[in-house]
């Protein structure tokens, strides 16, 4: 302890006494020259003035008390407090009292309280390895303290809200996961701690638990790629790091998850006394004890907490149960709560000895089961029974609050949605004129530098809006609000596109994003802003002015507008519920008509030209399109008959529309330590803002072109079986000489689609139509509940009767047949289907364009929702396999949009011509895979659709290649 200038000072100490003497003196330090007047005489130290001040010192409320290193002047031998001395400008600096009066006055002073301290840690940010030295011998049992801590602010944004029920997560792979999983086995199912995998789906939540130490748990971590928010982190390894390296990976690893704090622990003996320590931790917090007080209880002298003071307060069960109360108050008085009947007895107890009739008893008798109160009747039953809050009962009290605040979050998220709040996108334009930016509303110049401030917020009349009010009333409940990402791109004013980002709070305007460039070519400039959420596209707008050269600056401009372009998400009161995509492509055309791909992913923009994309586009679809006319030279197995011809053949186009897309324009991206080819990169959403702009990217192959006389990769099975390519496969070992199915990305990344058409027809004052999308409460689609089938006249009955077996056998029952497009309608409305699977005939283009089955033809333009959805009835997921129906081979004319327009929730098509028996098969295997009932282990939709596809392959139908999927990846299927 020489750093402390301790070892004199302390000489002879026992071990037991050192923890007691460092703690009073810290505490006496913290205190400050003016008050430590009056424990000194001027000759000495007078212990009982000391007592007394150690008690007005702490906060009665919180227990805590301050403690801050003592003094440490050069040559001094020991430590140093400051005192004030009466008559005098400047404090003396007096040498601190003797060692075992302090141990010996901290020592009576704790056994005269009825609560003991928790010792916060204060200092400087150079202090901090010191502190967290002296941090673990304060938490000795020696020192008393009901908790120990180092207290600081971390610079983290974005963080995630501490709510009950409290979730613990581990990263993939941990064992200490399945440690942690074995020991919530026979708990019961509403235990206010839970315990998940951090996941795209987990991604916010209150403790991340790594069973590592503070370096390989943030090497661990950014090896996950997962953009993660929590709380609190958890770390194994106590004092395996160097002091003076803990501060900084600990602060490295709070900013990497947002985290406001980070513990490091002893983990014992064992992974299994891990877990055991980490469920007592759980517990503790359970019985509303705070992080720093949990810790101590579960980890004794064992654990290291460096914390912002408001997480251990916002953590506190009894917090939680206060804002409940408030948000019940605040809530209207005709709502009402529905809550187990466990949960209502809890709630509903008067305060032991209270000799007052119970509270429930003013709100009648509860039902059985479960219970609906008023929230102003929940309150008051909250808050007459206080007392009850001492939370002995293992854990119900946390269980009922966990409970009341799921309620909470519901009701408020529907009263919301029934009163929105307008928010707008909003634009400032300044010119740079001398050696500022000044306010510019007509036009920009050539050559002039322009800032571009970007913000939403209620309409001002200082700024130019969005005519379409931002969703603010259905963003999810959250103190902190969101980050939110801004990509601004005009591709003939500036090379690259711009990112910013923006925090979102819950009400009132965002932090502003400020956009600087120099437009560089006069005439029209539609820039277009991007604005995403956690890697997914939510909402495009267009900049639109004008570019003025030198001579005509002074001739004026048209003005500055926003203009809508696209709004993916319709609903936004689950954001942070969505699960993380890894890159969001925006397609679309620039003014002049230049097909364009603007990026967002690893916290970079950019963008891409697609020009020459029609090339290997038509190359695929001619391809794909050529083995429907001869469906028997392909279904004897992947590496027989014509398949390894085929499949090379689109590996090489695949490989071009790789080199086009990626290493030629975003290859450069991967020496900043982002690689959007890398595997991990594994789920992508794609926004198609104009009808033309479907880029087939389910064709990219990223594995090396393999030679036009090249074999299937003896492997392929096994790496189709598993989703990734086994270590030393033949194809890795010679390139060329093999191709591999697993190159394509179709097959090993989720790649979810949005389509838009600024000619369809749209409710009054909106700019897209309502999609059905997949939110929290209502992300399920129950296919047991009913299938609609049809086929065209070109579809032979006995062909389709394979599919209906399948169907049988994974739903329960067949499906209804419908004839035509008459008998379609009148089945949708009699069984509210939530399948609909039709394999028709595609004729026509652009706006008569239409579908034939059973002989009968309808044109999808503006198609009525009752083909789609029964009134009430749920969004189903809907098949067209059939002739071109995506339409790669009619210049990207869809039908898809129509459906989805008309409500479906999912629309799974085509990209290529596929004819009878084969589009068939192709549904049959995929639906079979969807319908299975090991498909709840991975319930989300996009992950069963790729691995649907494997599966299909498997079978020899390179056909499922062409599967693409329009809408949210996020529905689950049940």
């Amino acid at each position: 302890m020489g750093d402390f200038l301790l070892d004199e000072w302390s000489l002879g100490l026992g071990d037991d006494a050192l923890p007691a003497a460092l703690a009073a003196l810290g505490a006496l330090a913290a205190l400050g020259a003016d008050r430590l007047a009056a424990a000194h005489d001027g000759h000495g130290w007078l212990e009982g003035e000391l007592q007394r001040l150690l008690a007005d010192a702490i906060d009665p409320h919180s227990l805590i008390l301050p403690w801050r290193l003592p003094r440490r002047p050069a040559r001094a031998t020991v430590p140093r407090l400051a005192v004030m001395r009466a008559g005098r400008r400047r404090a003396a600096d007096l040498p601190a009292p003797a060692a075992d009066m302090l141990a010996r006055l901290w020592r009576a002073w704790v056994n005269g309280r009825a609560q003991a301290p928790r010792l916060a840690l204060q200092g400087q940010a150079r202090e901090m390895a010191r502190l967290m030295a002296v941090a673990g011998i304060l938490a000795r049992p020696a020192a008393a303290a009901a908790g120990v801590f180092v207290s600081t602010r971390f610079a983290a944004d974005g963080r995630a809200d501490w709510r009950w029920p409290v979730t613990m997560a581990t990263l993939p792979g941990d064992p200490l996961g399945e440690a942690l999983a074995q020991r919530q086995q026979g708990k019961p199912g509403d235990w206010p701690i839970r315990v998940r995998e951090a996941s795209r789906a987990v991604s916010r939540f209150e403790v991340l638990v790594v069973g590592a130490g503070m370096g390989d748990a943030l090497a661990r971590l950014l090896a996950s790629r997962l953009t993660l928010r929590c709380g609190l982190v958890l770390v194994a390894g106590l004092r395996t790091e160097p002091p003076d390296r803990e501060g900084a990976l600990l602060r490295a690893l709070a900013s990497r998850v947002s985290a406001d704090g980070v513990a490091v622990l002893d983990a014992g003996e064992s992974l299994q006394d891990f877990a055991g320590r980490l469920d007592g931790f759980g517990f503790a917090l359970s019985h509303n004890l705070t992080i720093d007080q949990a810790l101590k209880a579960a980890f004794g002298d064992g654990a290291l907490l460096v914390a912002e003071p408001g997480l251990l307060e916002r953590a506190r069960l009894e917090r939680s149960v206060t804002r409940a109360t408030e948000r019940l108050r605040r809530m209207a008085p005709g709502a009402r709560l529905e809550l187990s009947e466990r949960s209502l007895e809890l709630l509903r107890r008067s305060p032991a000895g209270a000799g007052a009739p119970p509270v429930g008893a003013a709100m009648g008798a509860p039902p059985p089961g479960a219970g609906a109160l008023a929230p102003a009747e929940l309150a008051n039953a909250i808050e007459a029974a206080r007392d009850l809050y001492e939370f002995r009962s293992e854990a119900g009290e946390a269980t009922a609050i966990a409970e009341l605040n799921q309620r909470l979050a519901e009701a408020e998220r529907a009263a919301e949605r029934q009163a929105p709040v307008p928010r707008h996108i909003q634009q400032q334009s300044y010119c740079r004129r001398g050696q500022r930016f000044a306010r510019e509303r007509r036009a920009y110049t050539v050559g002039v530098p322009v800032q571009v401030r970007i913000h939403i917020g209620p309409r001002r009349a200082d700024s130019v809006a969005a005519p379409t009010a931002f969703p603010e009333d259905r963003l999810p409940a959250s103190e902190s609000g969101h980050r939110l990402q801004l990509v601004l791109h005009e591709p003939r004013q500036f090379d690259a596109p711009l990112l910013r980002e923006v925090h979102l709070p819950r009400t009132g305007d965002s932090s502003a994003a400020r956009f600087v460039f120099t437009p560089r070519v006069a005439g029209a400039f539609a820039a277009r802003l991007s604005v995403l959420h956690r890697g997914r596209v939510l909402q495009t707008v267009l900049l639109r002015t004008e570019v003025l050269d030198g001579a005509t600056a002074q001739a004026g401009g048209a003005g500055i507008t926003l203009e809508d372009e696209a709004q993916v998400r319709q609903d936004w009161s689950d954001l942070g519920s969505r699960r993380q995509f890894d890159l969001a492509l925006v397609l679309n055309h620039t003014a002049a008509g230049t097909p364009l791909a603007t990026g967002v992913a690893g916290g970079r923009a950019w963008a891409c030209s697609l020009e020459g994309i029609e090339s290997p586009v038509r190359k695929i679809n001619d391809l794909l399109s050529a083995v429907a006319l001869s469906v028997a030279d392909y279904d004897e197995g992947l590496d027989q008959g014509e398949n390894p011809r085929l499949l090379t053949r689109l590996a090489r186009v695949g490989a071009n529309l790789y080199s086009l897309l990626y290493r030629d324009q975003l290859k450069p991206l991967a020496s900043d330590g982002f690689d959007v080819g890398d595997p991990a990169v594994s789920h992508v959403q794609v926004v198609s803002a104009r009808p033309d702009a479907v880029v087939p990217l389910e064709f990219m192959y990223d594995y090396n072109a393999p030679s036009p006389d090249a074999t299937l990769c003896p492997q392929h099975r096994q790496a189709l079986q598993d989703g990734c390519c086994p270590a030393g496969c033949a194809r890795s070992a010679n390139p060329r000489a093999h191709v591999c199915p697993m190159g394509f990305w179709g097959l090993k990344k989720v790649i979810e689609r949005h389509l838009f058409d600024p000619r369809a027809r749209l409710p009054e004052g909106a700019q897209v139509a309502v999609l059905a999308e997949a939110g929290e409460g209502r992300d399920r689609l129950a296919l047991g509940s009913g299938a609609v089938l049809g086929h065209s006249r070109e579809v032979q009955d006995a062909q389709v009767q394979p599919l209906v077996e399948a169907l049988r056998a994974g739903l329960g029952h067949a499906p209804a047949l419908a004839g035509d497009w008459d008998a379609w309608r009148r089945l949708v409305s009699e069984h509210h289907p939530a399948l609909l699977v039709a394999f028709p005939h595609n004729e026509g283009k652009e706006e008569d364009v239409l579908l034939e089955i059973g002989g009968n033809k309808l044109y999808t333009l503006d198609l009525p929702g009752d083909y789609v959805r029964a009134a009430g009835g749920p969004p189903p997921l809907v098949f067209l396999l059939g002739c071109d129906v995506a339409g790669t081979a009619q210049d990207f004319s869809s039908h898809v949009r129509f459906f989805r327009q008309a409500g479906a929730a999912v629309v799974v098509s085509t990209i290529a011509t596929v004819f009878g028996a084969h589009a068939v098969r192709v549904g049959e295997l995929i639906l079979a895979a969807l319908t299975a009932r090991d498909a709840k282990a991975k319930p989300y939709l996009g992950e069963l659709i790729r691995d649907a596809k494997r599966a299909a392959l498997l079978e020899s139908v390179p056909m499922a290649l062409c599967v693409v999927a329009f809408g949210d990846a996020d529905w689950r299927l049940q």
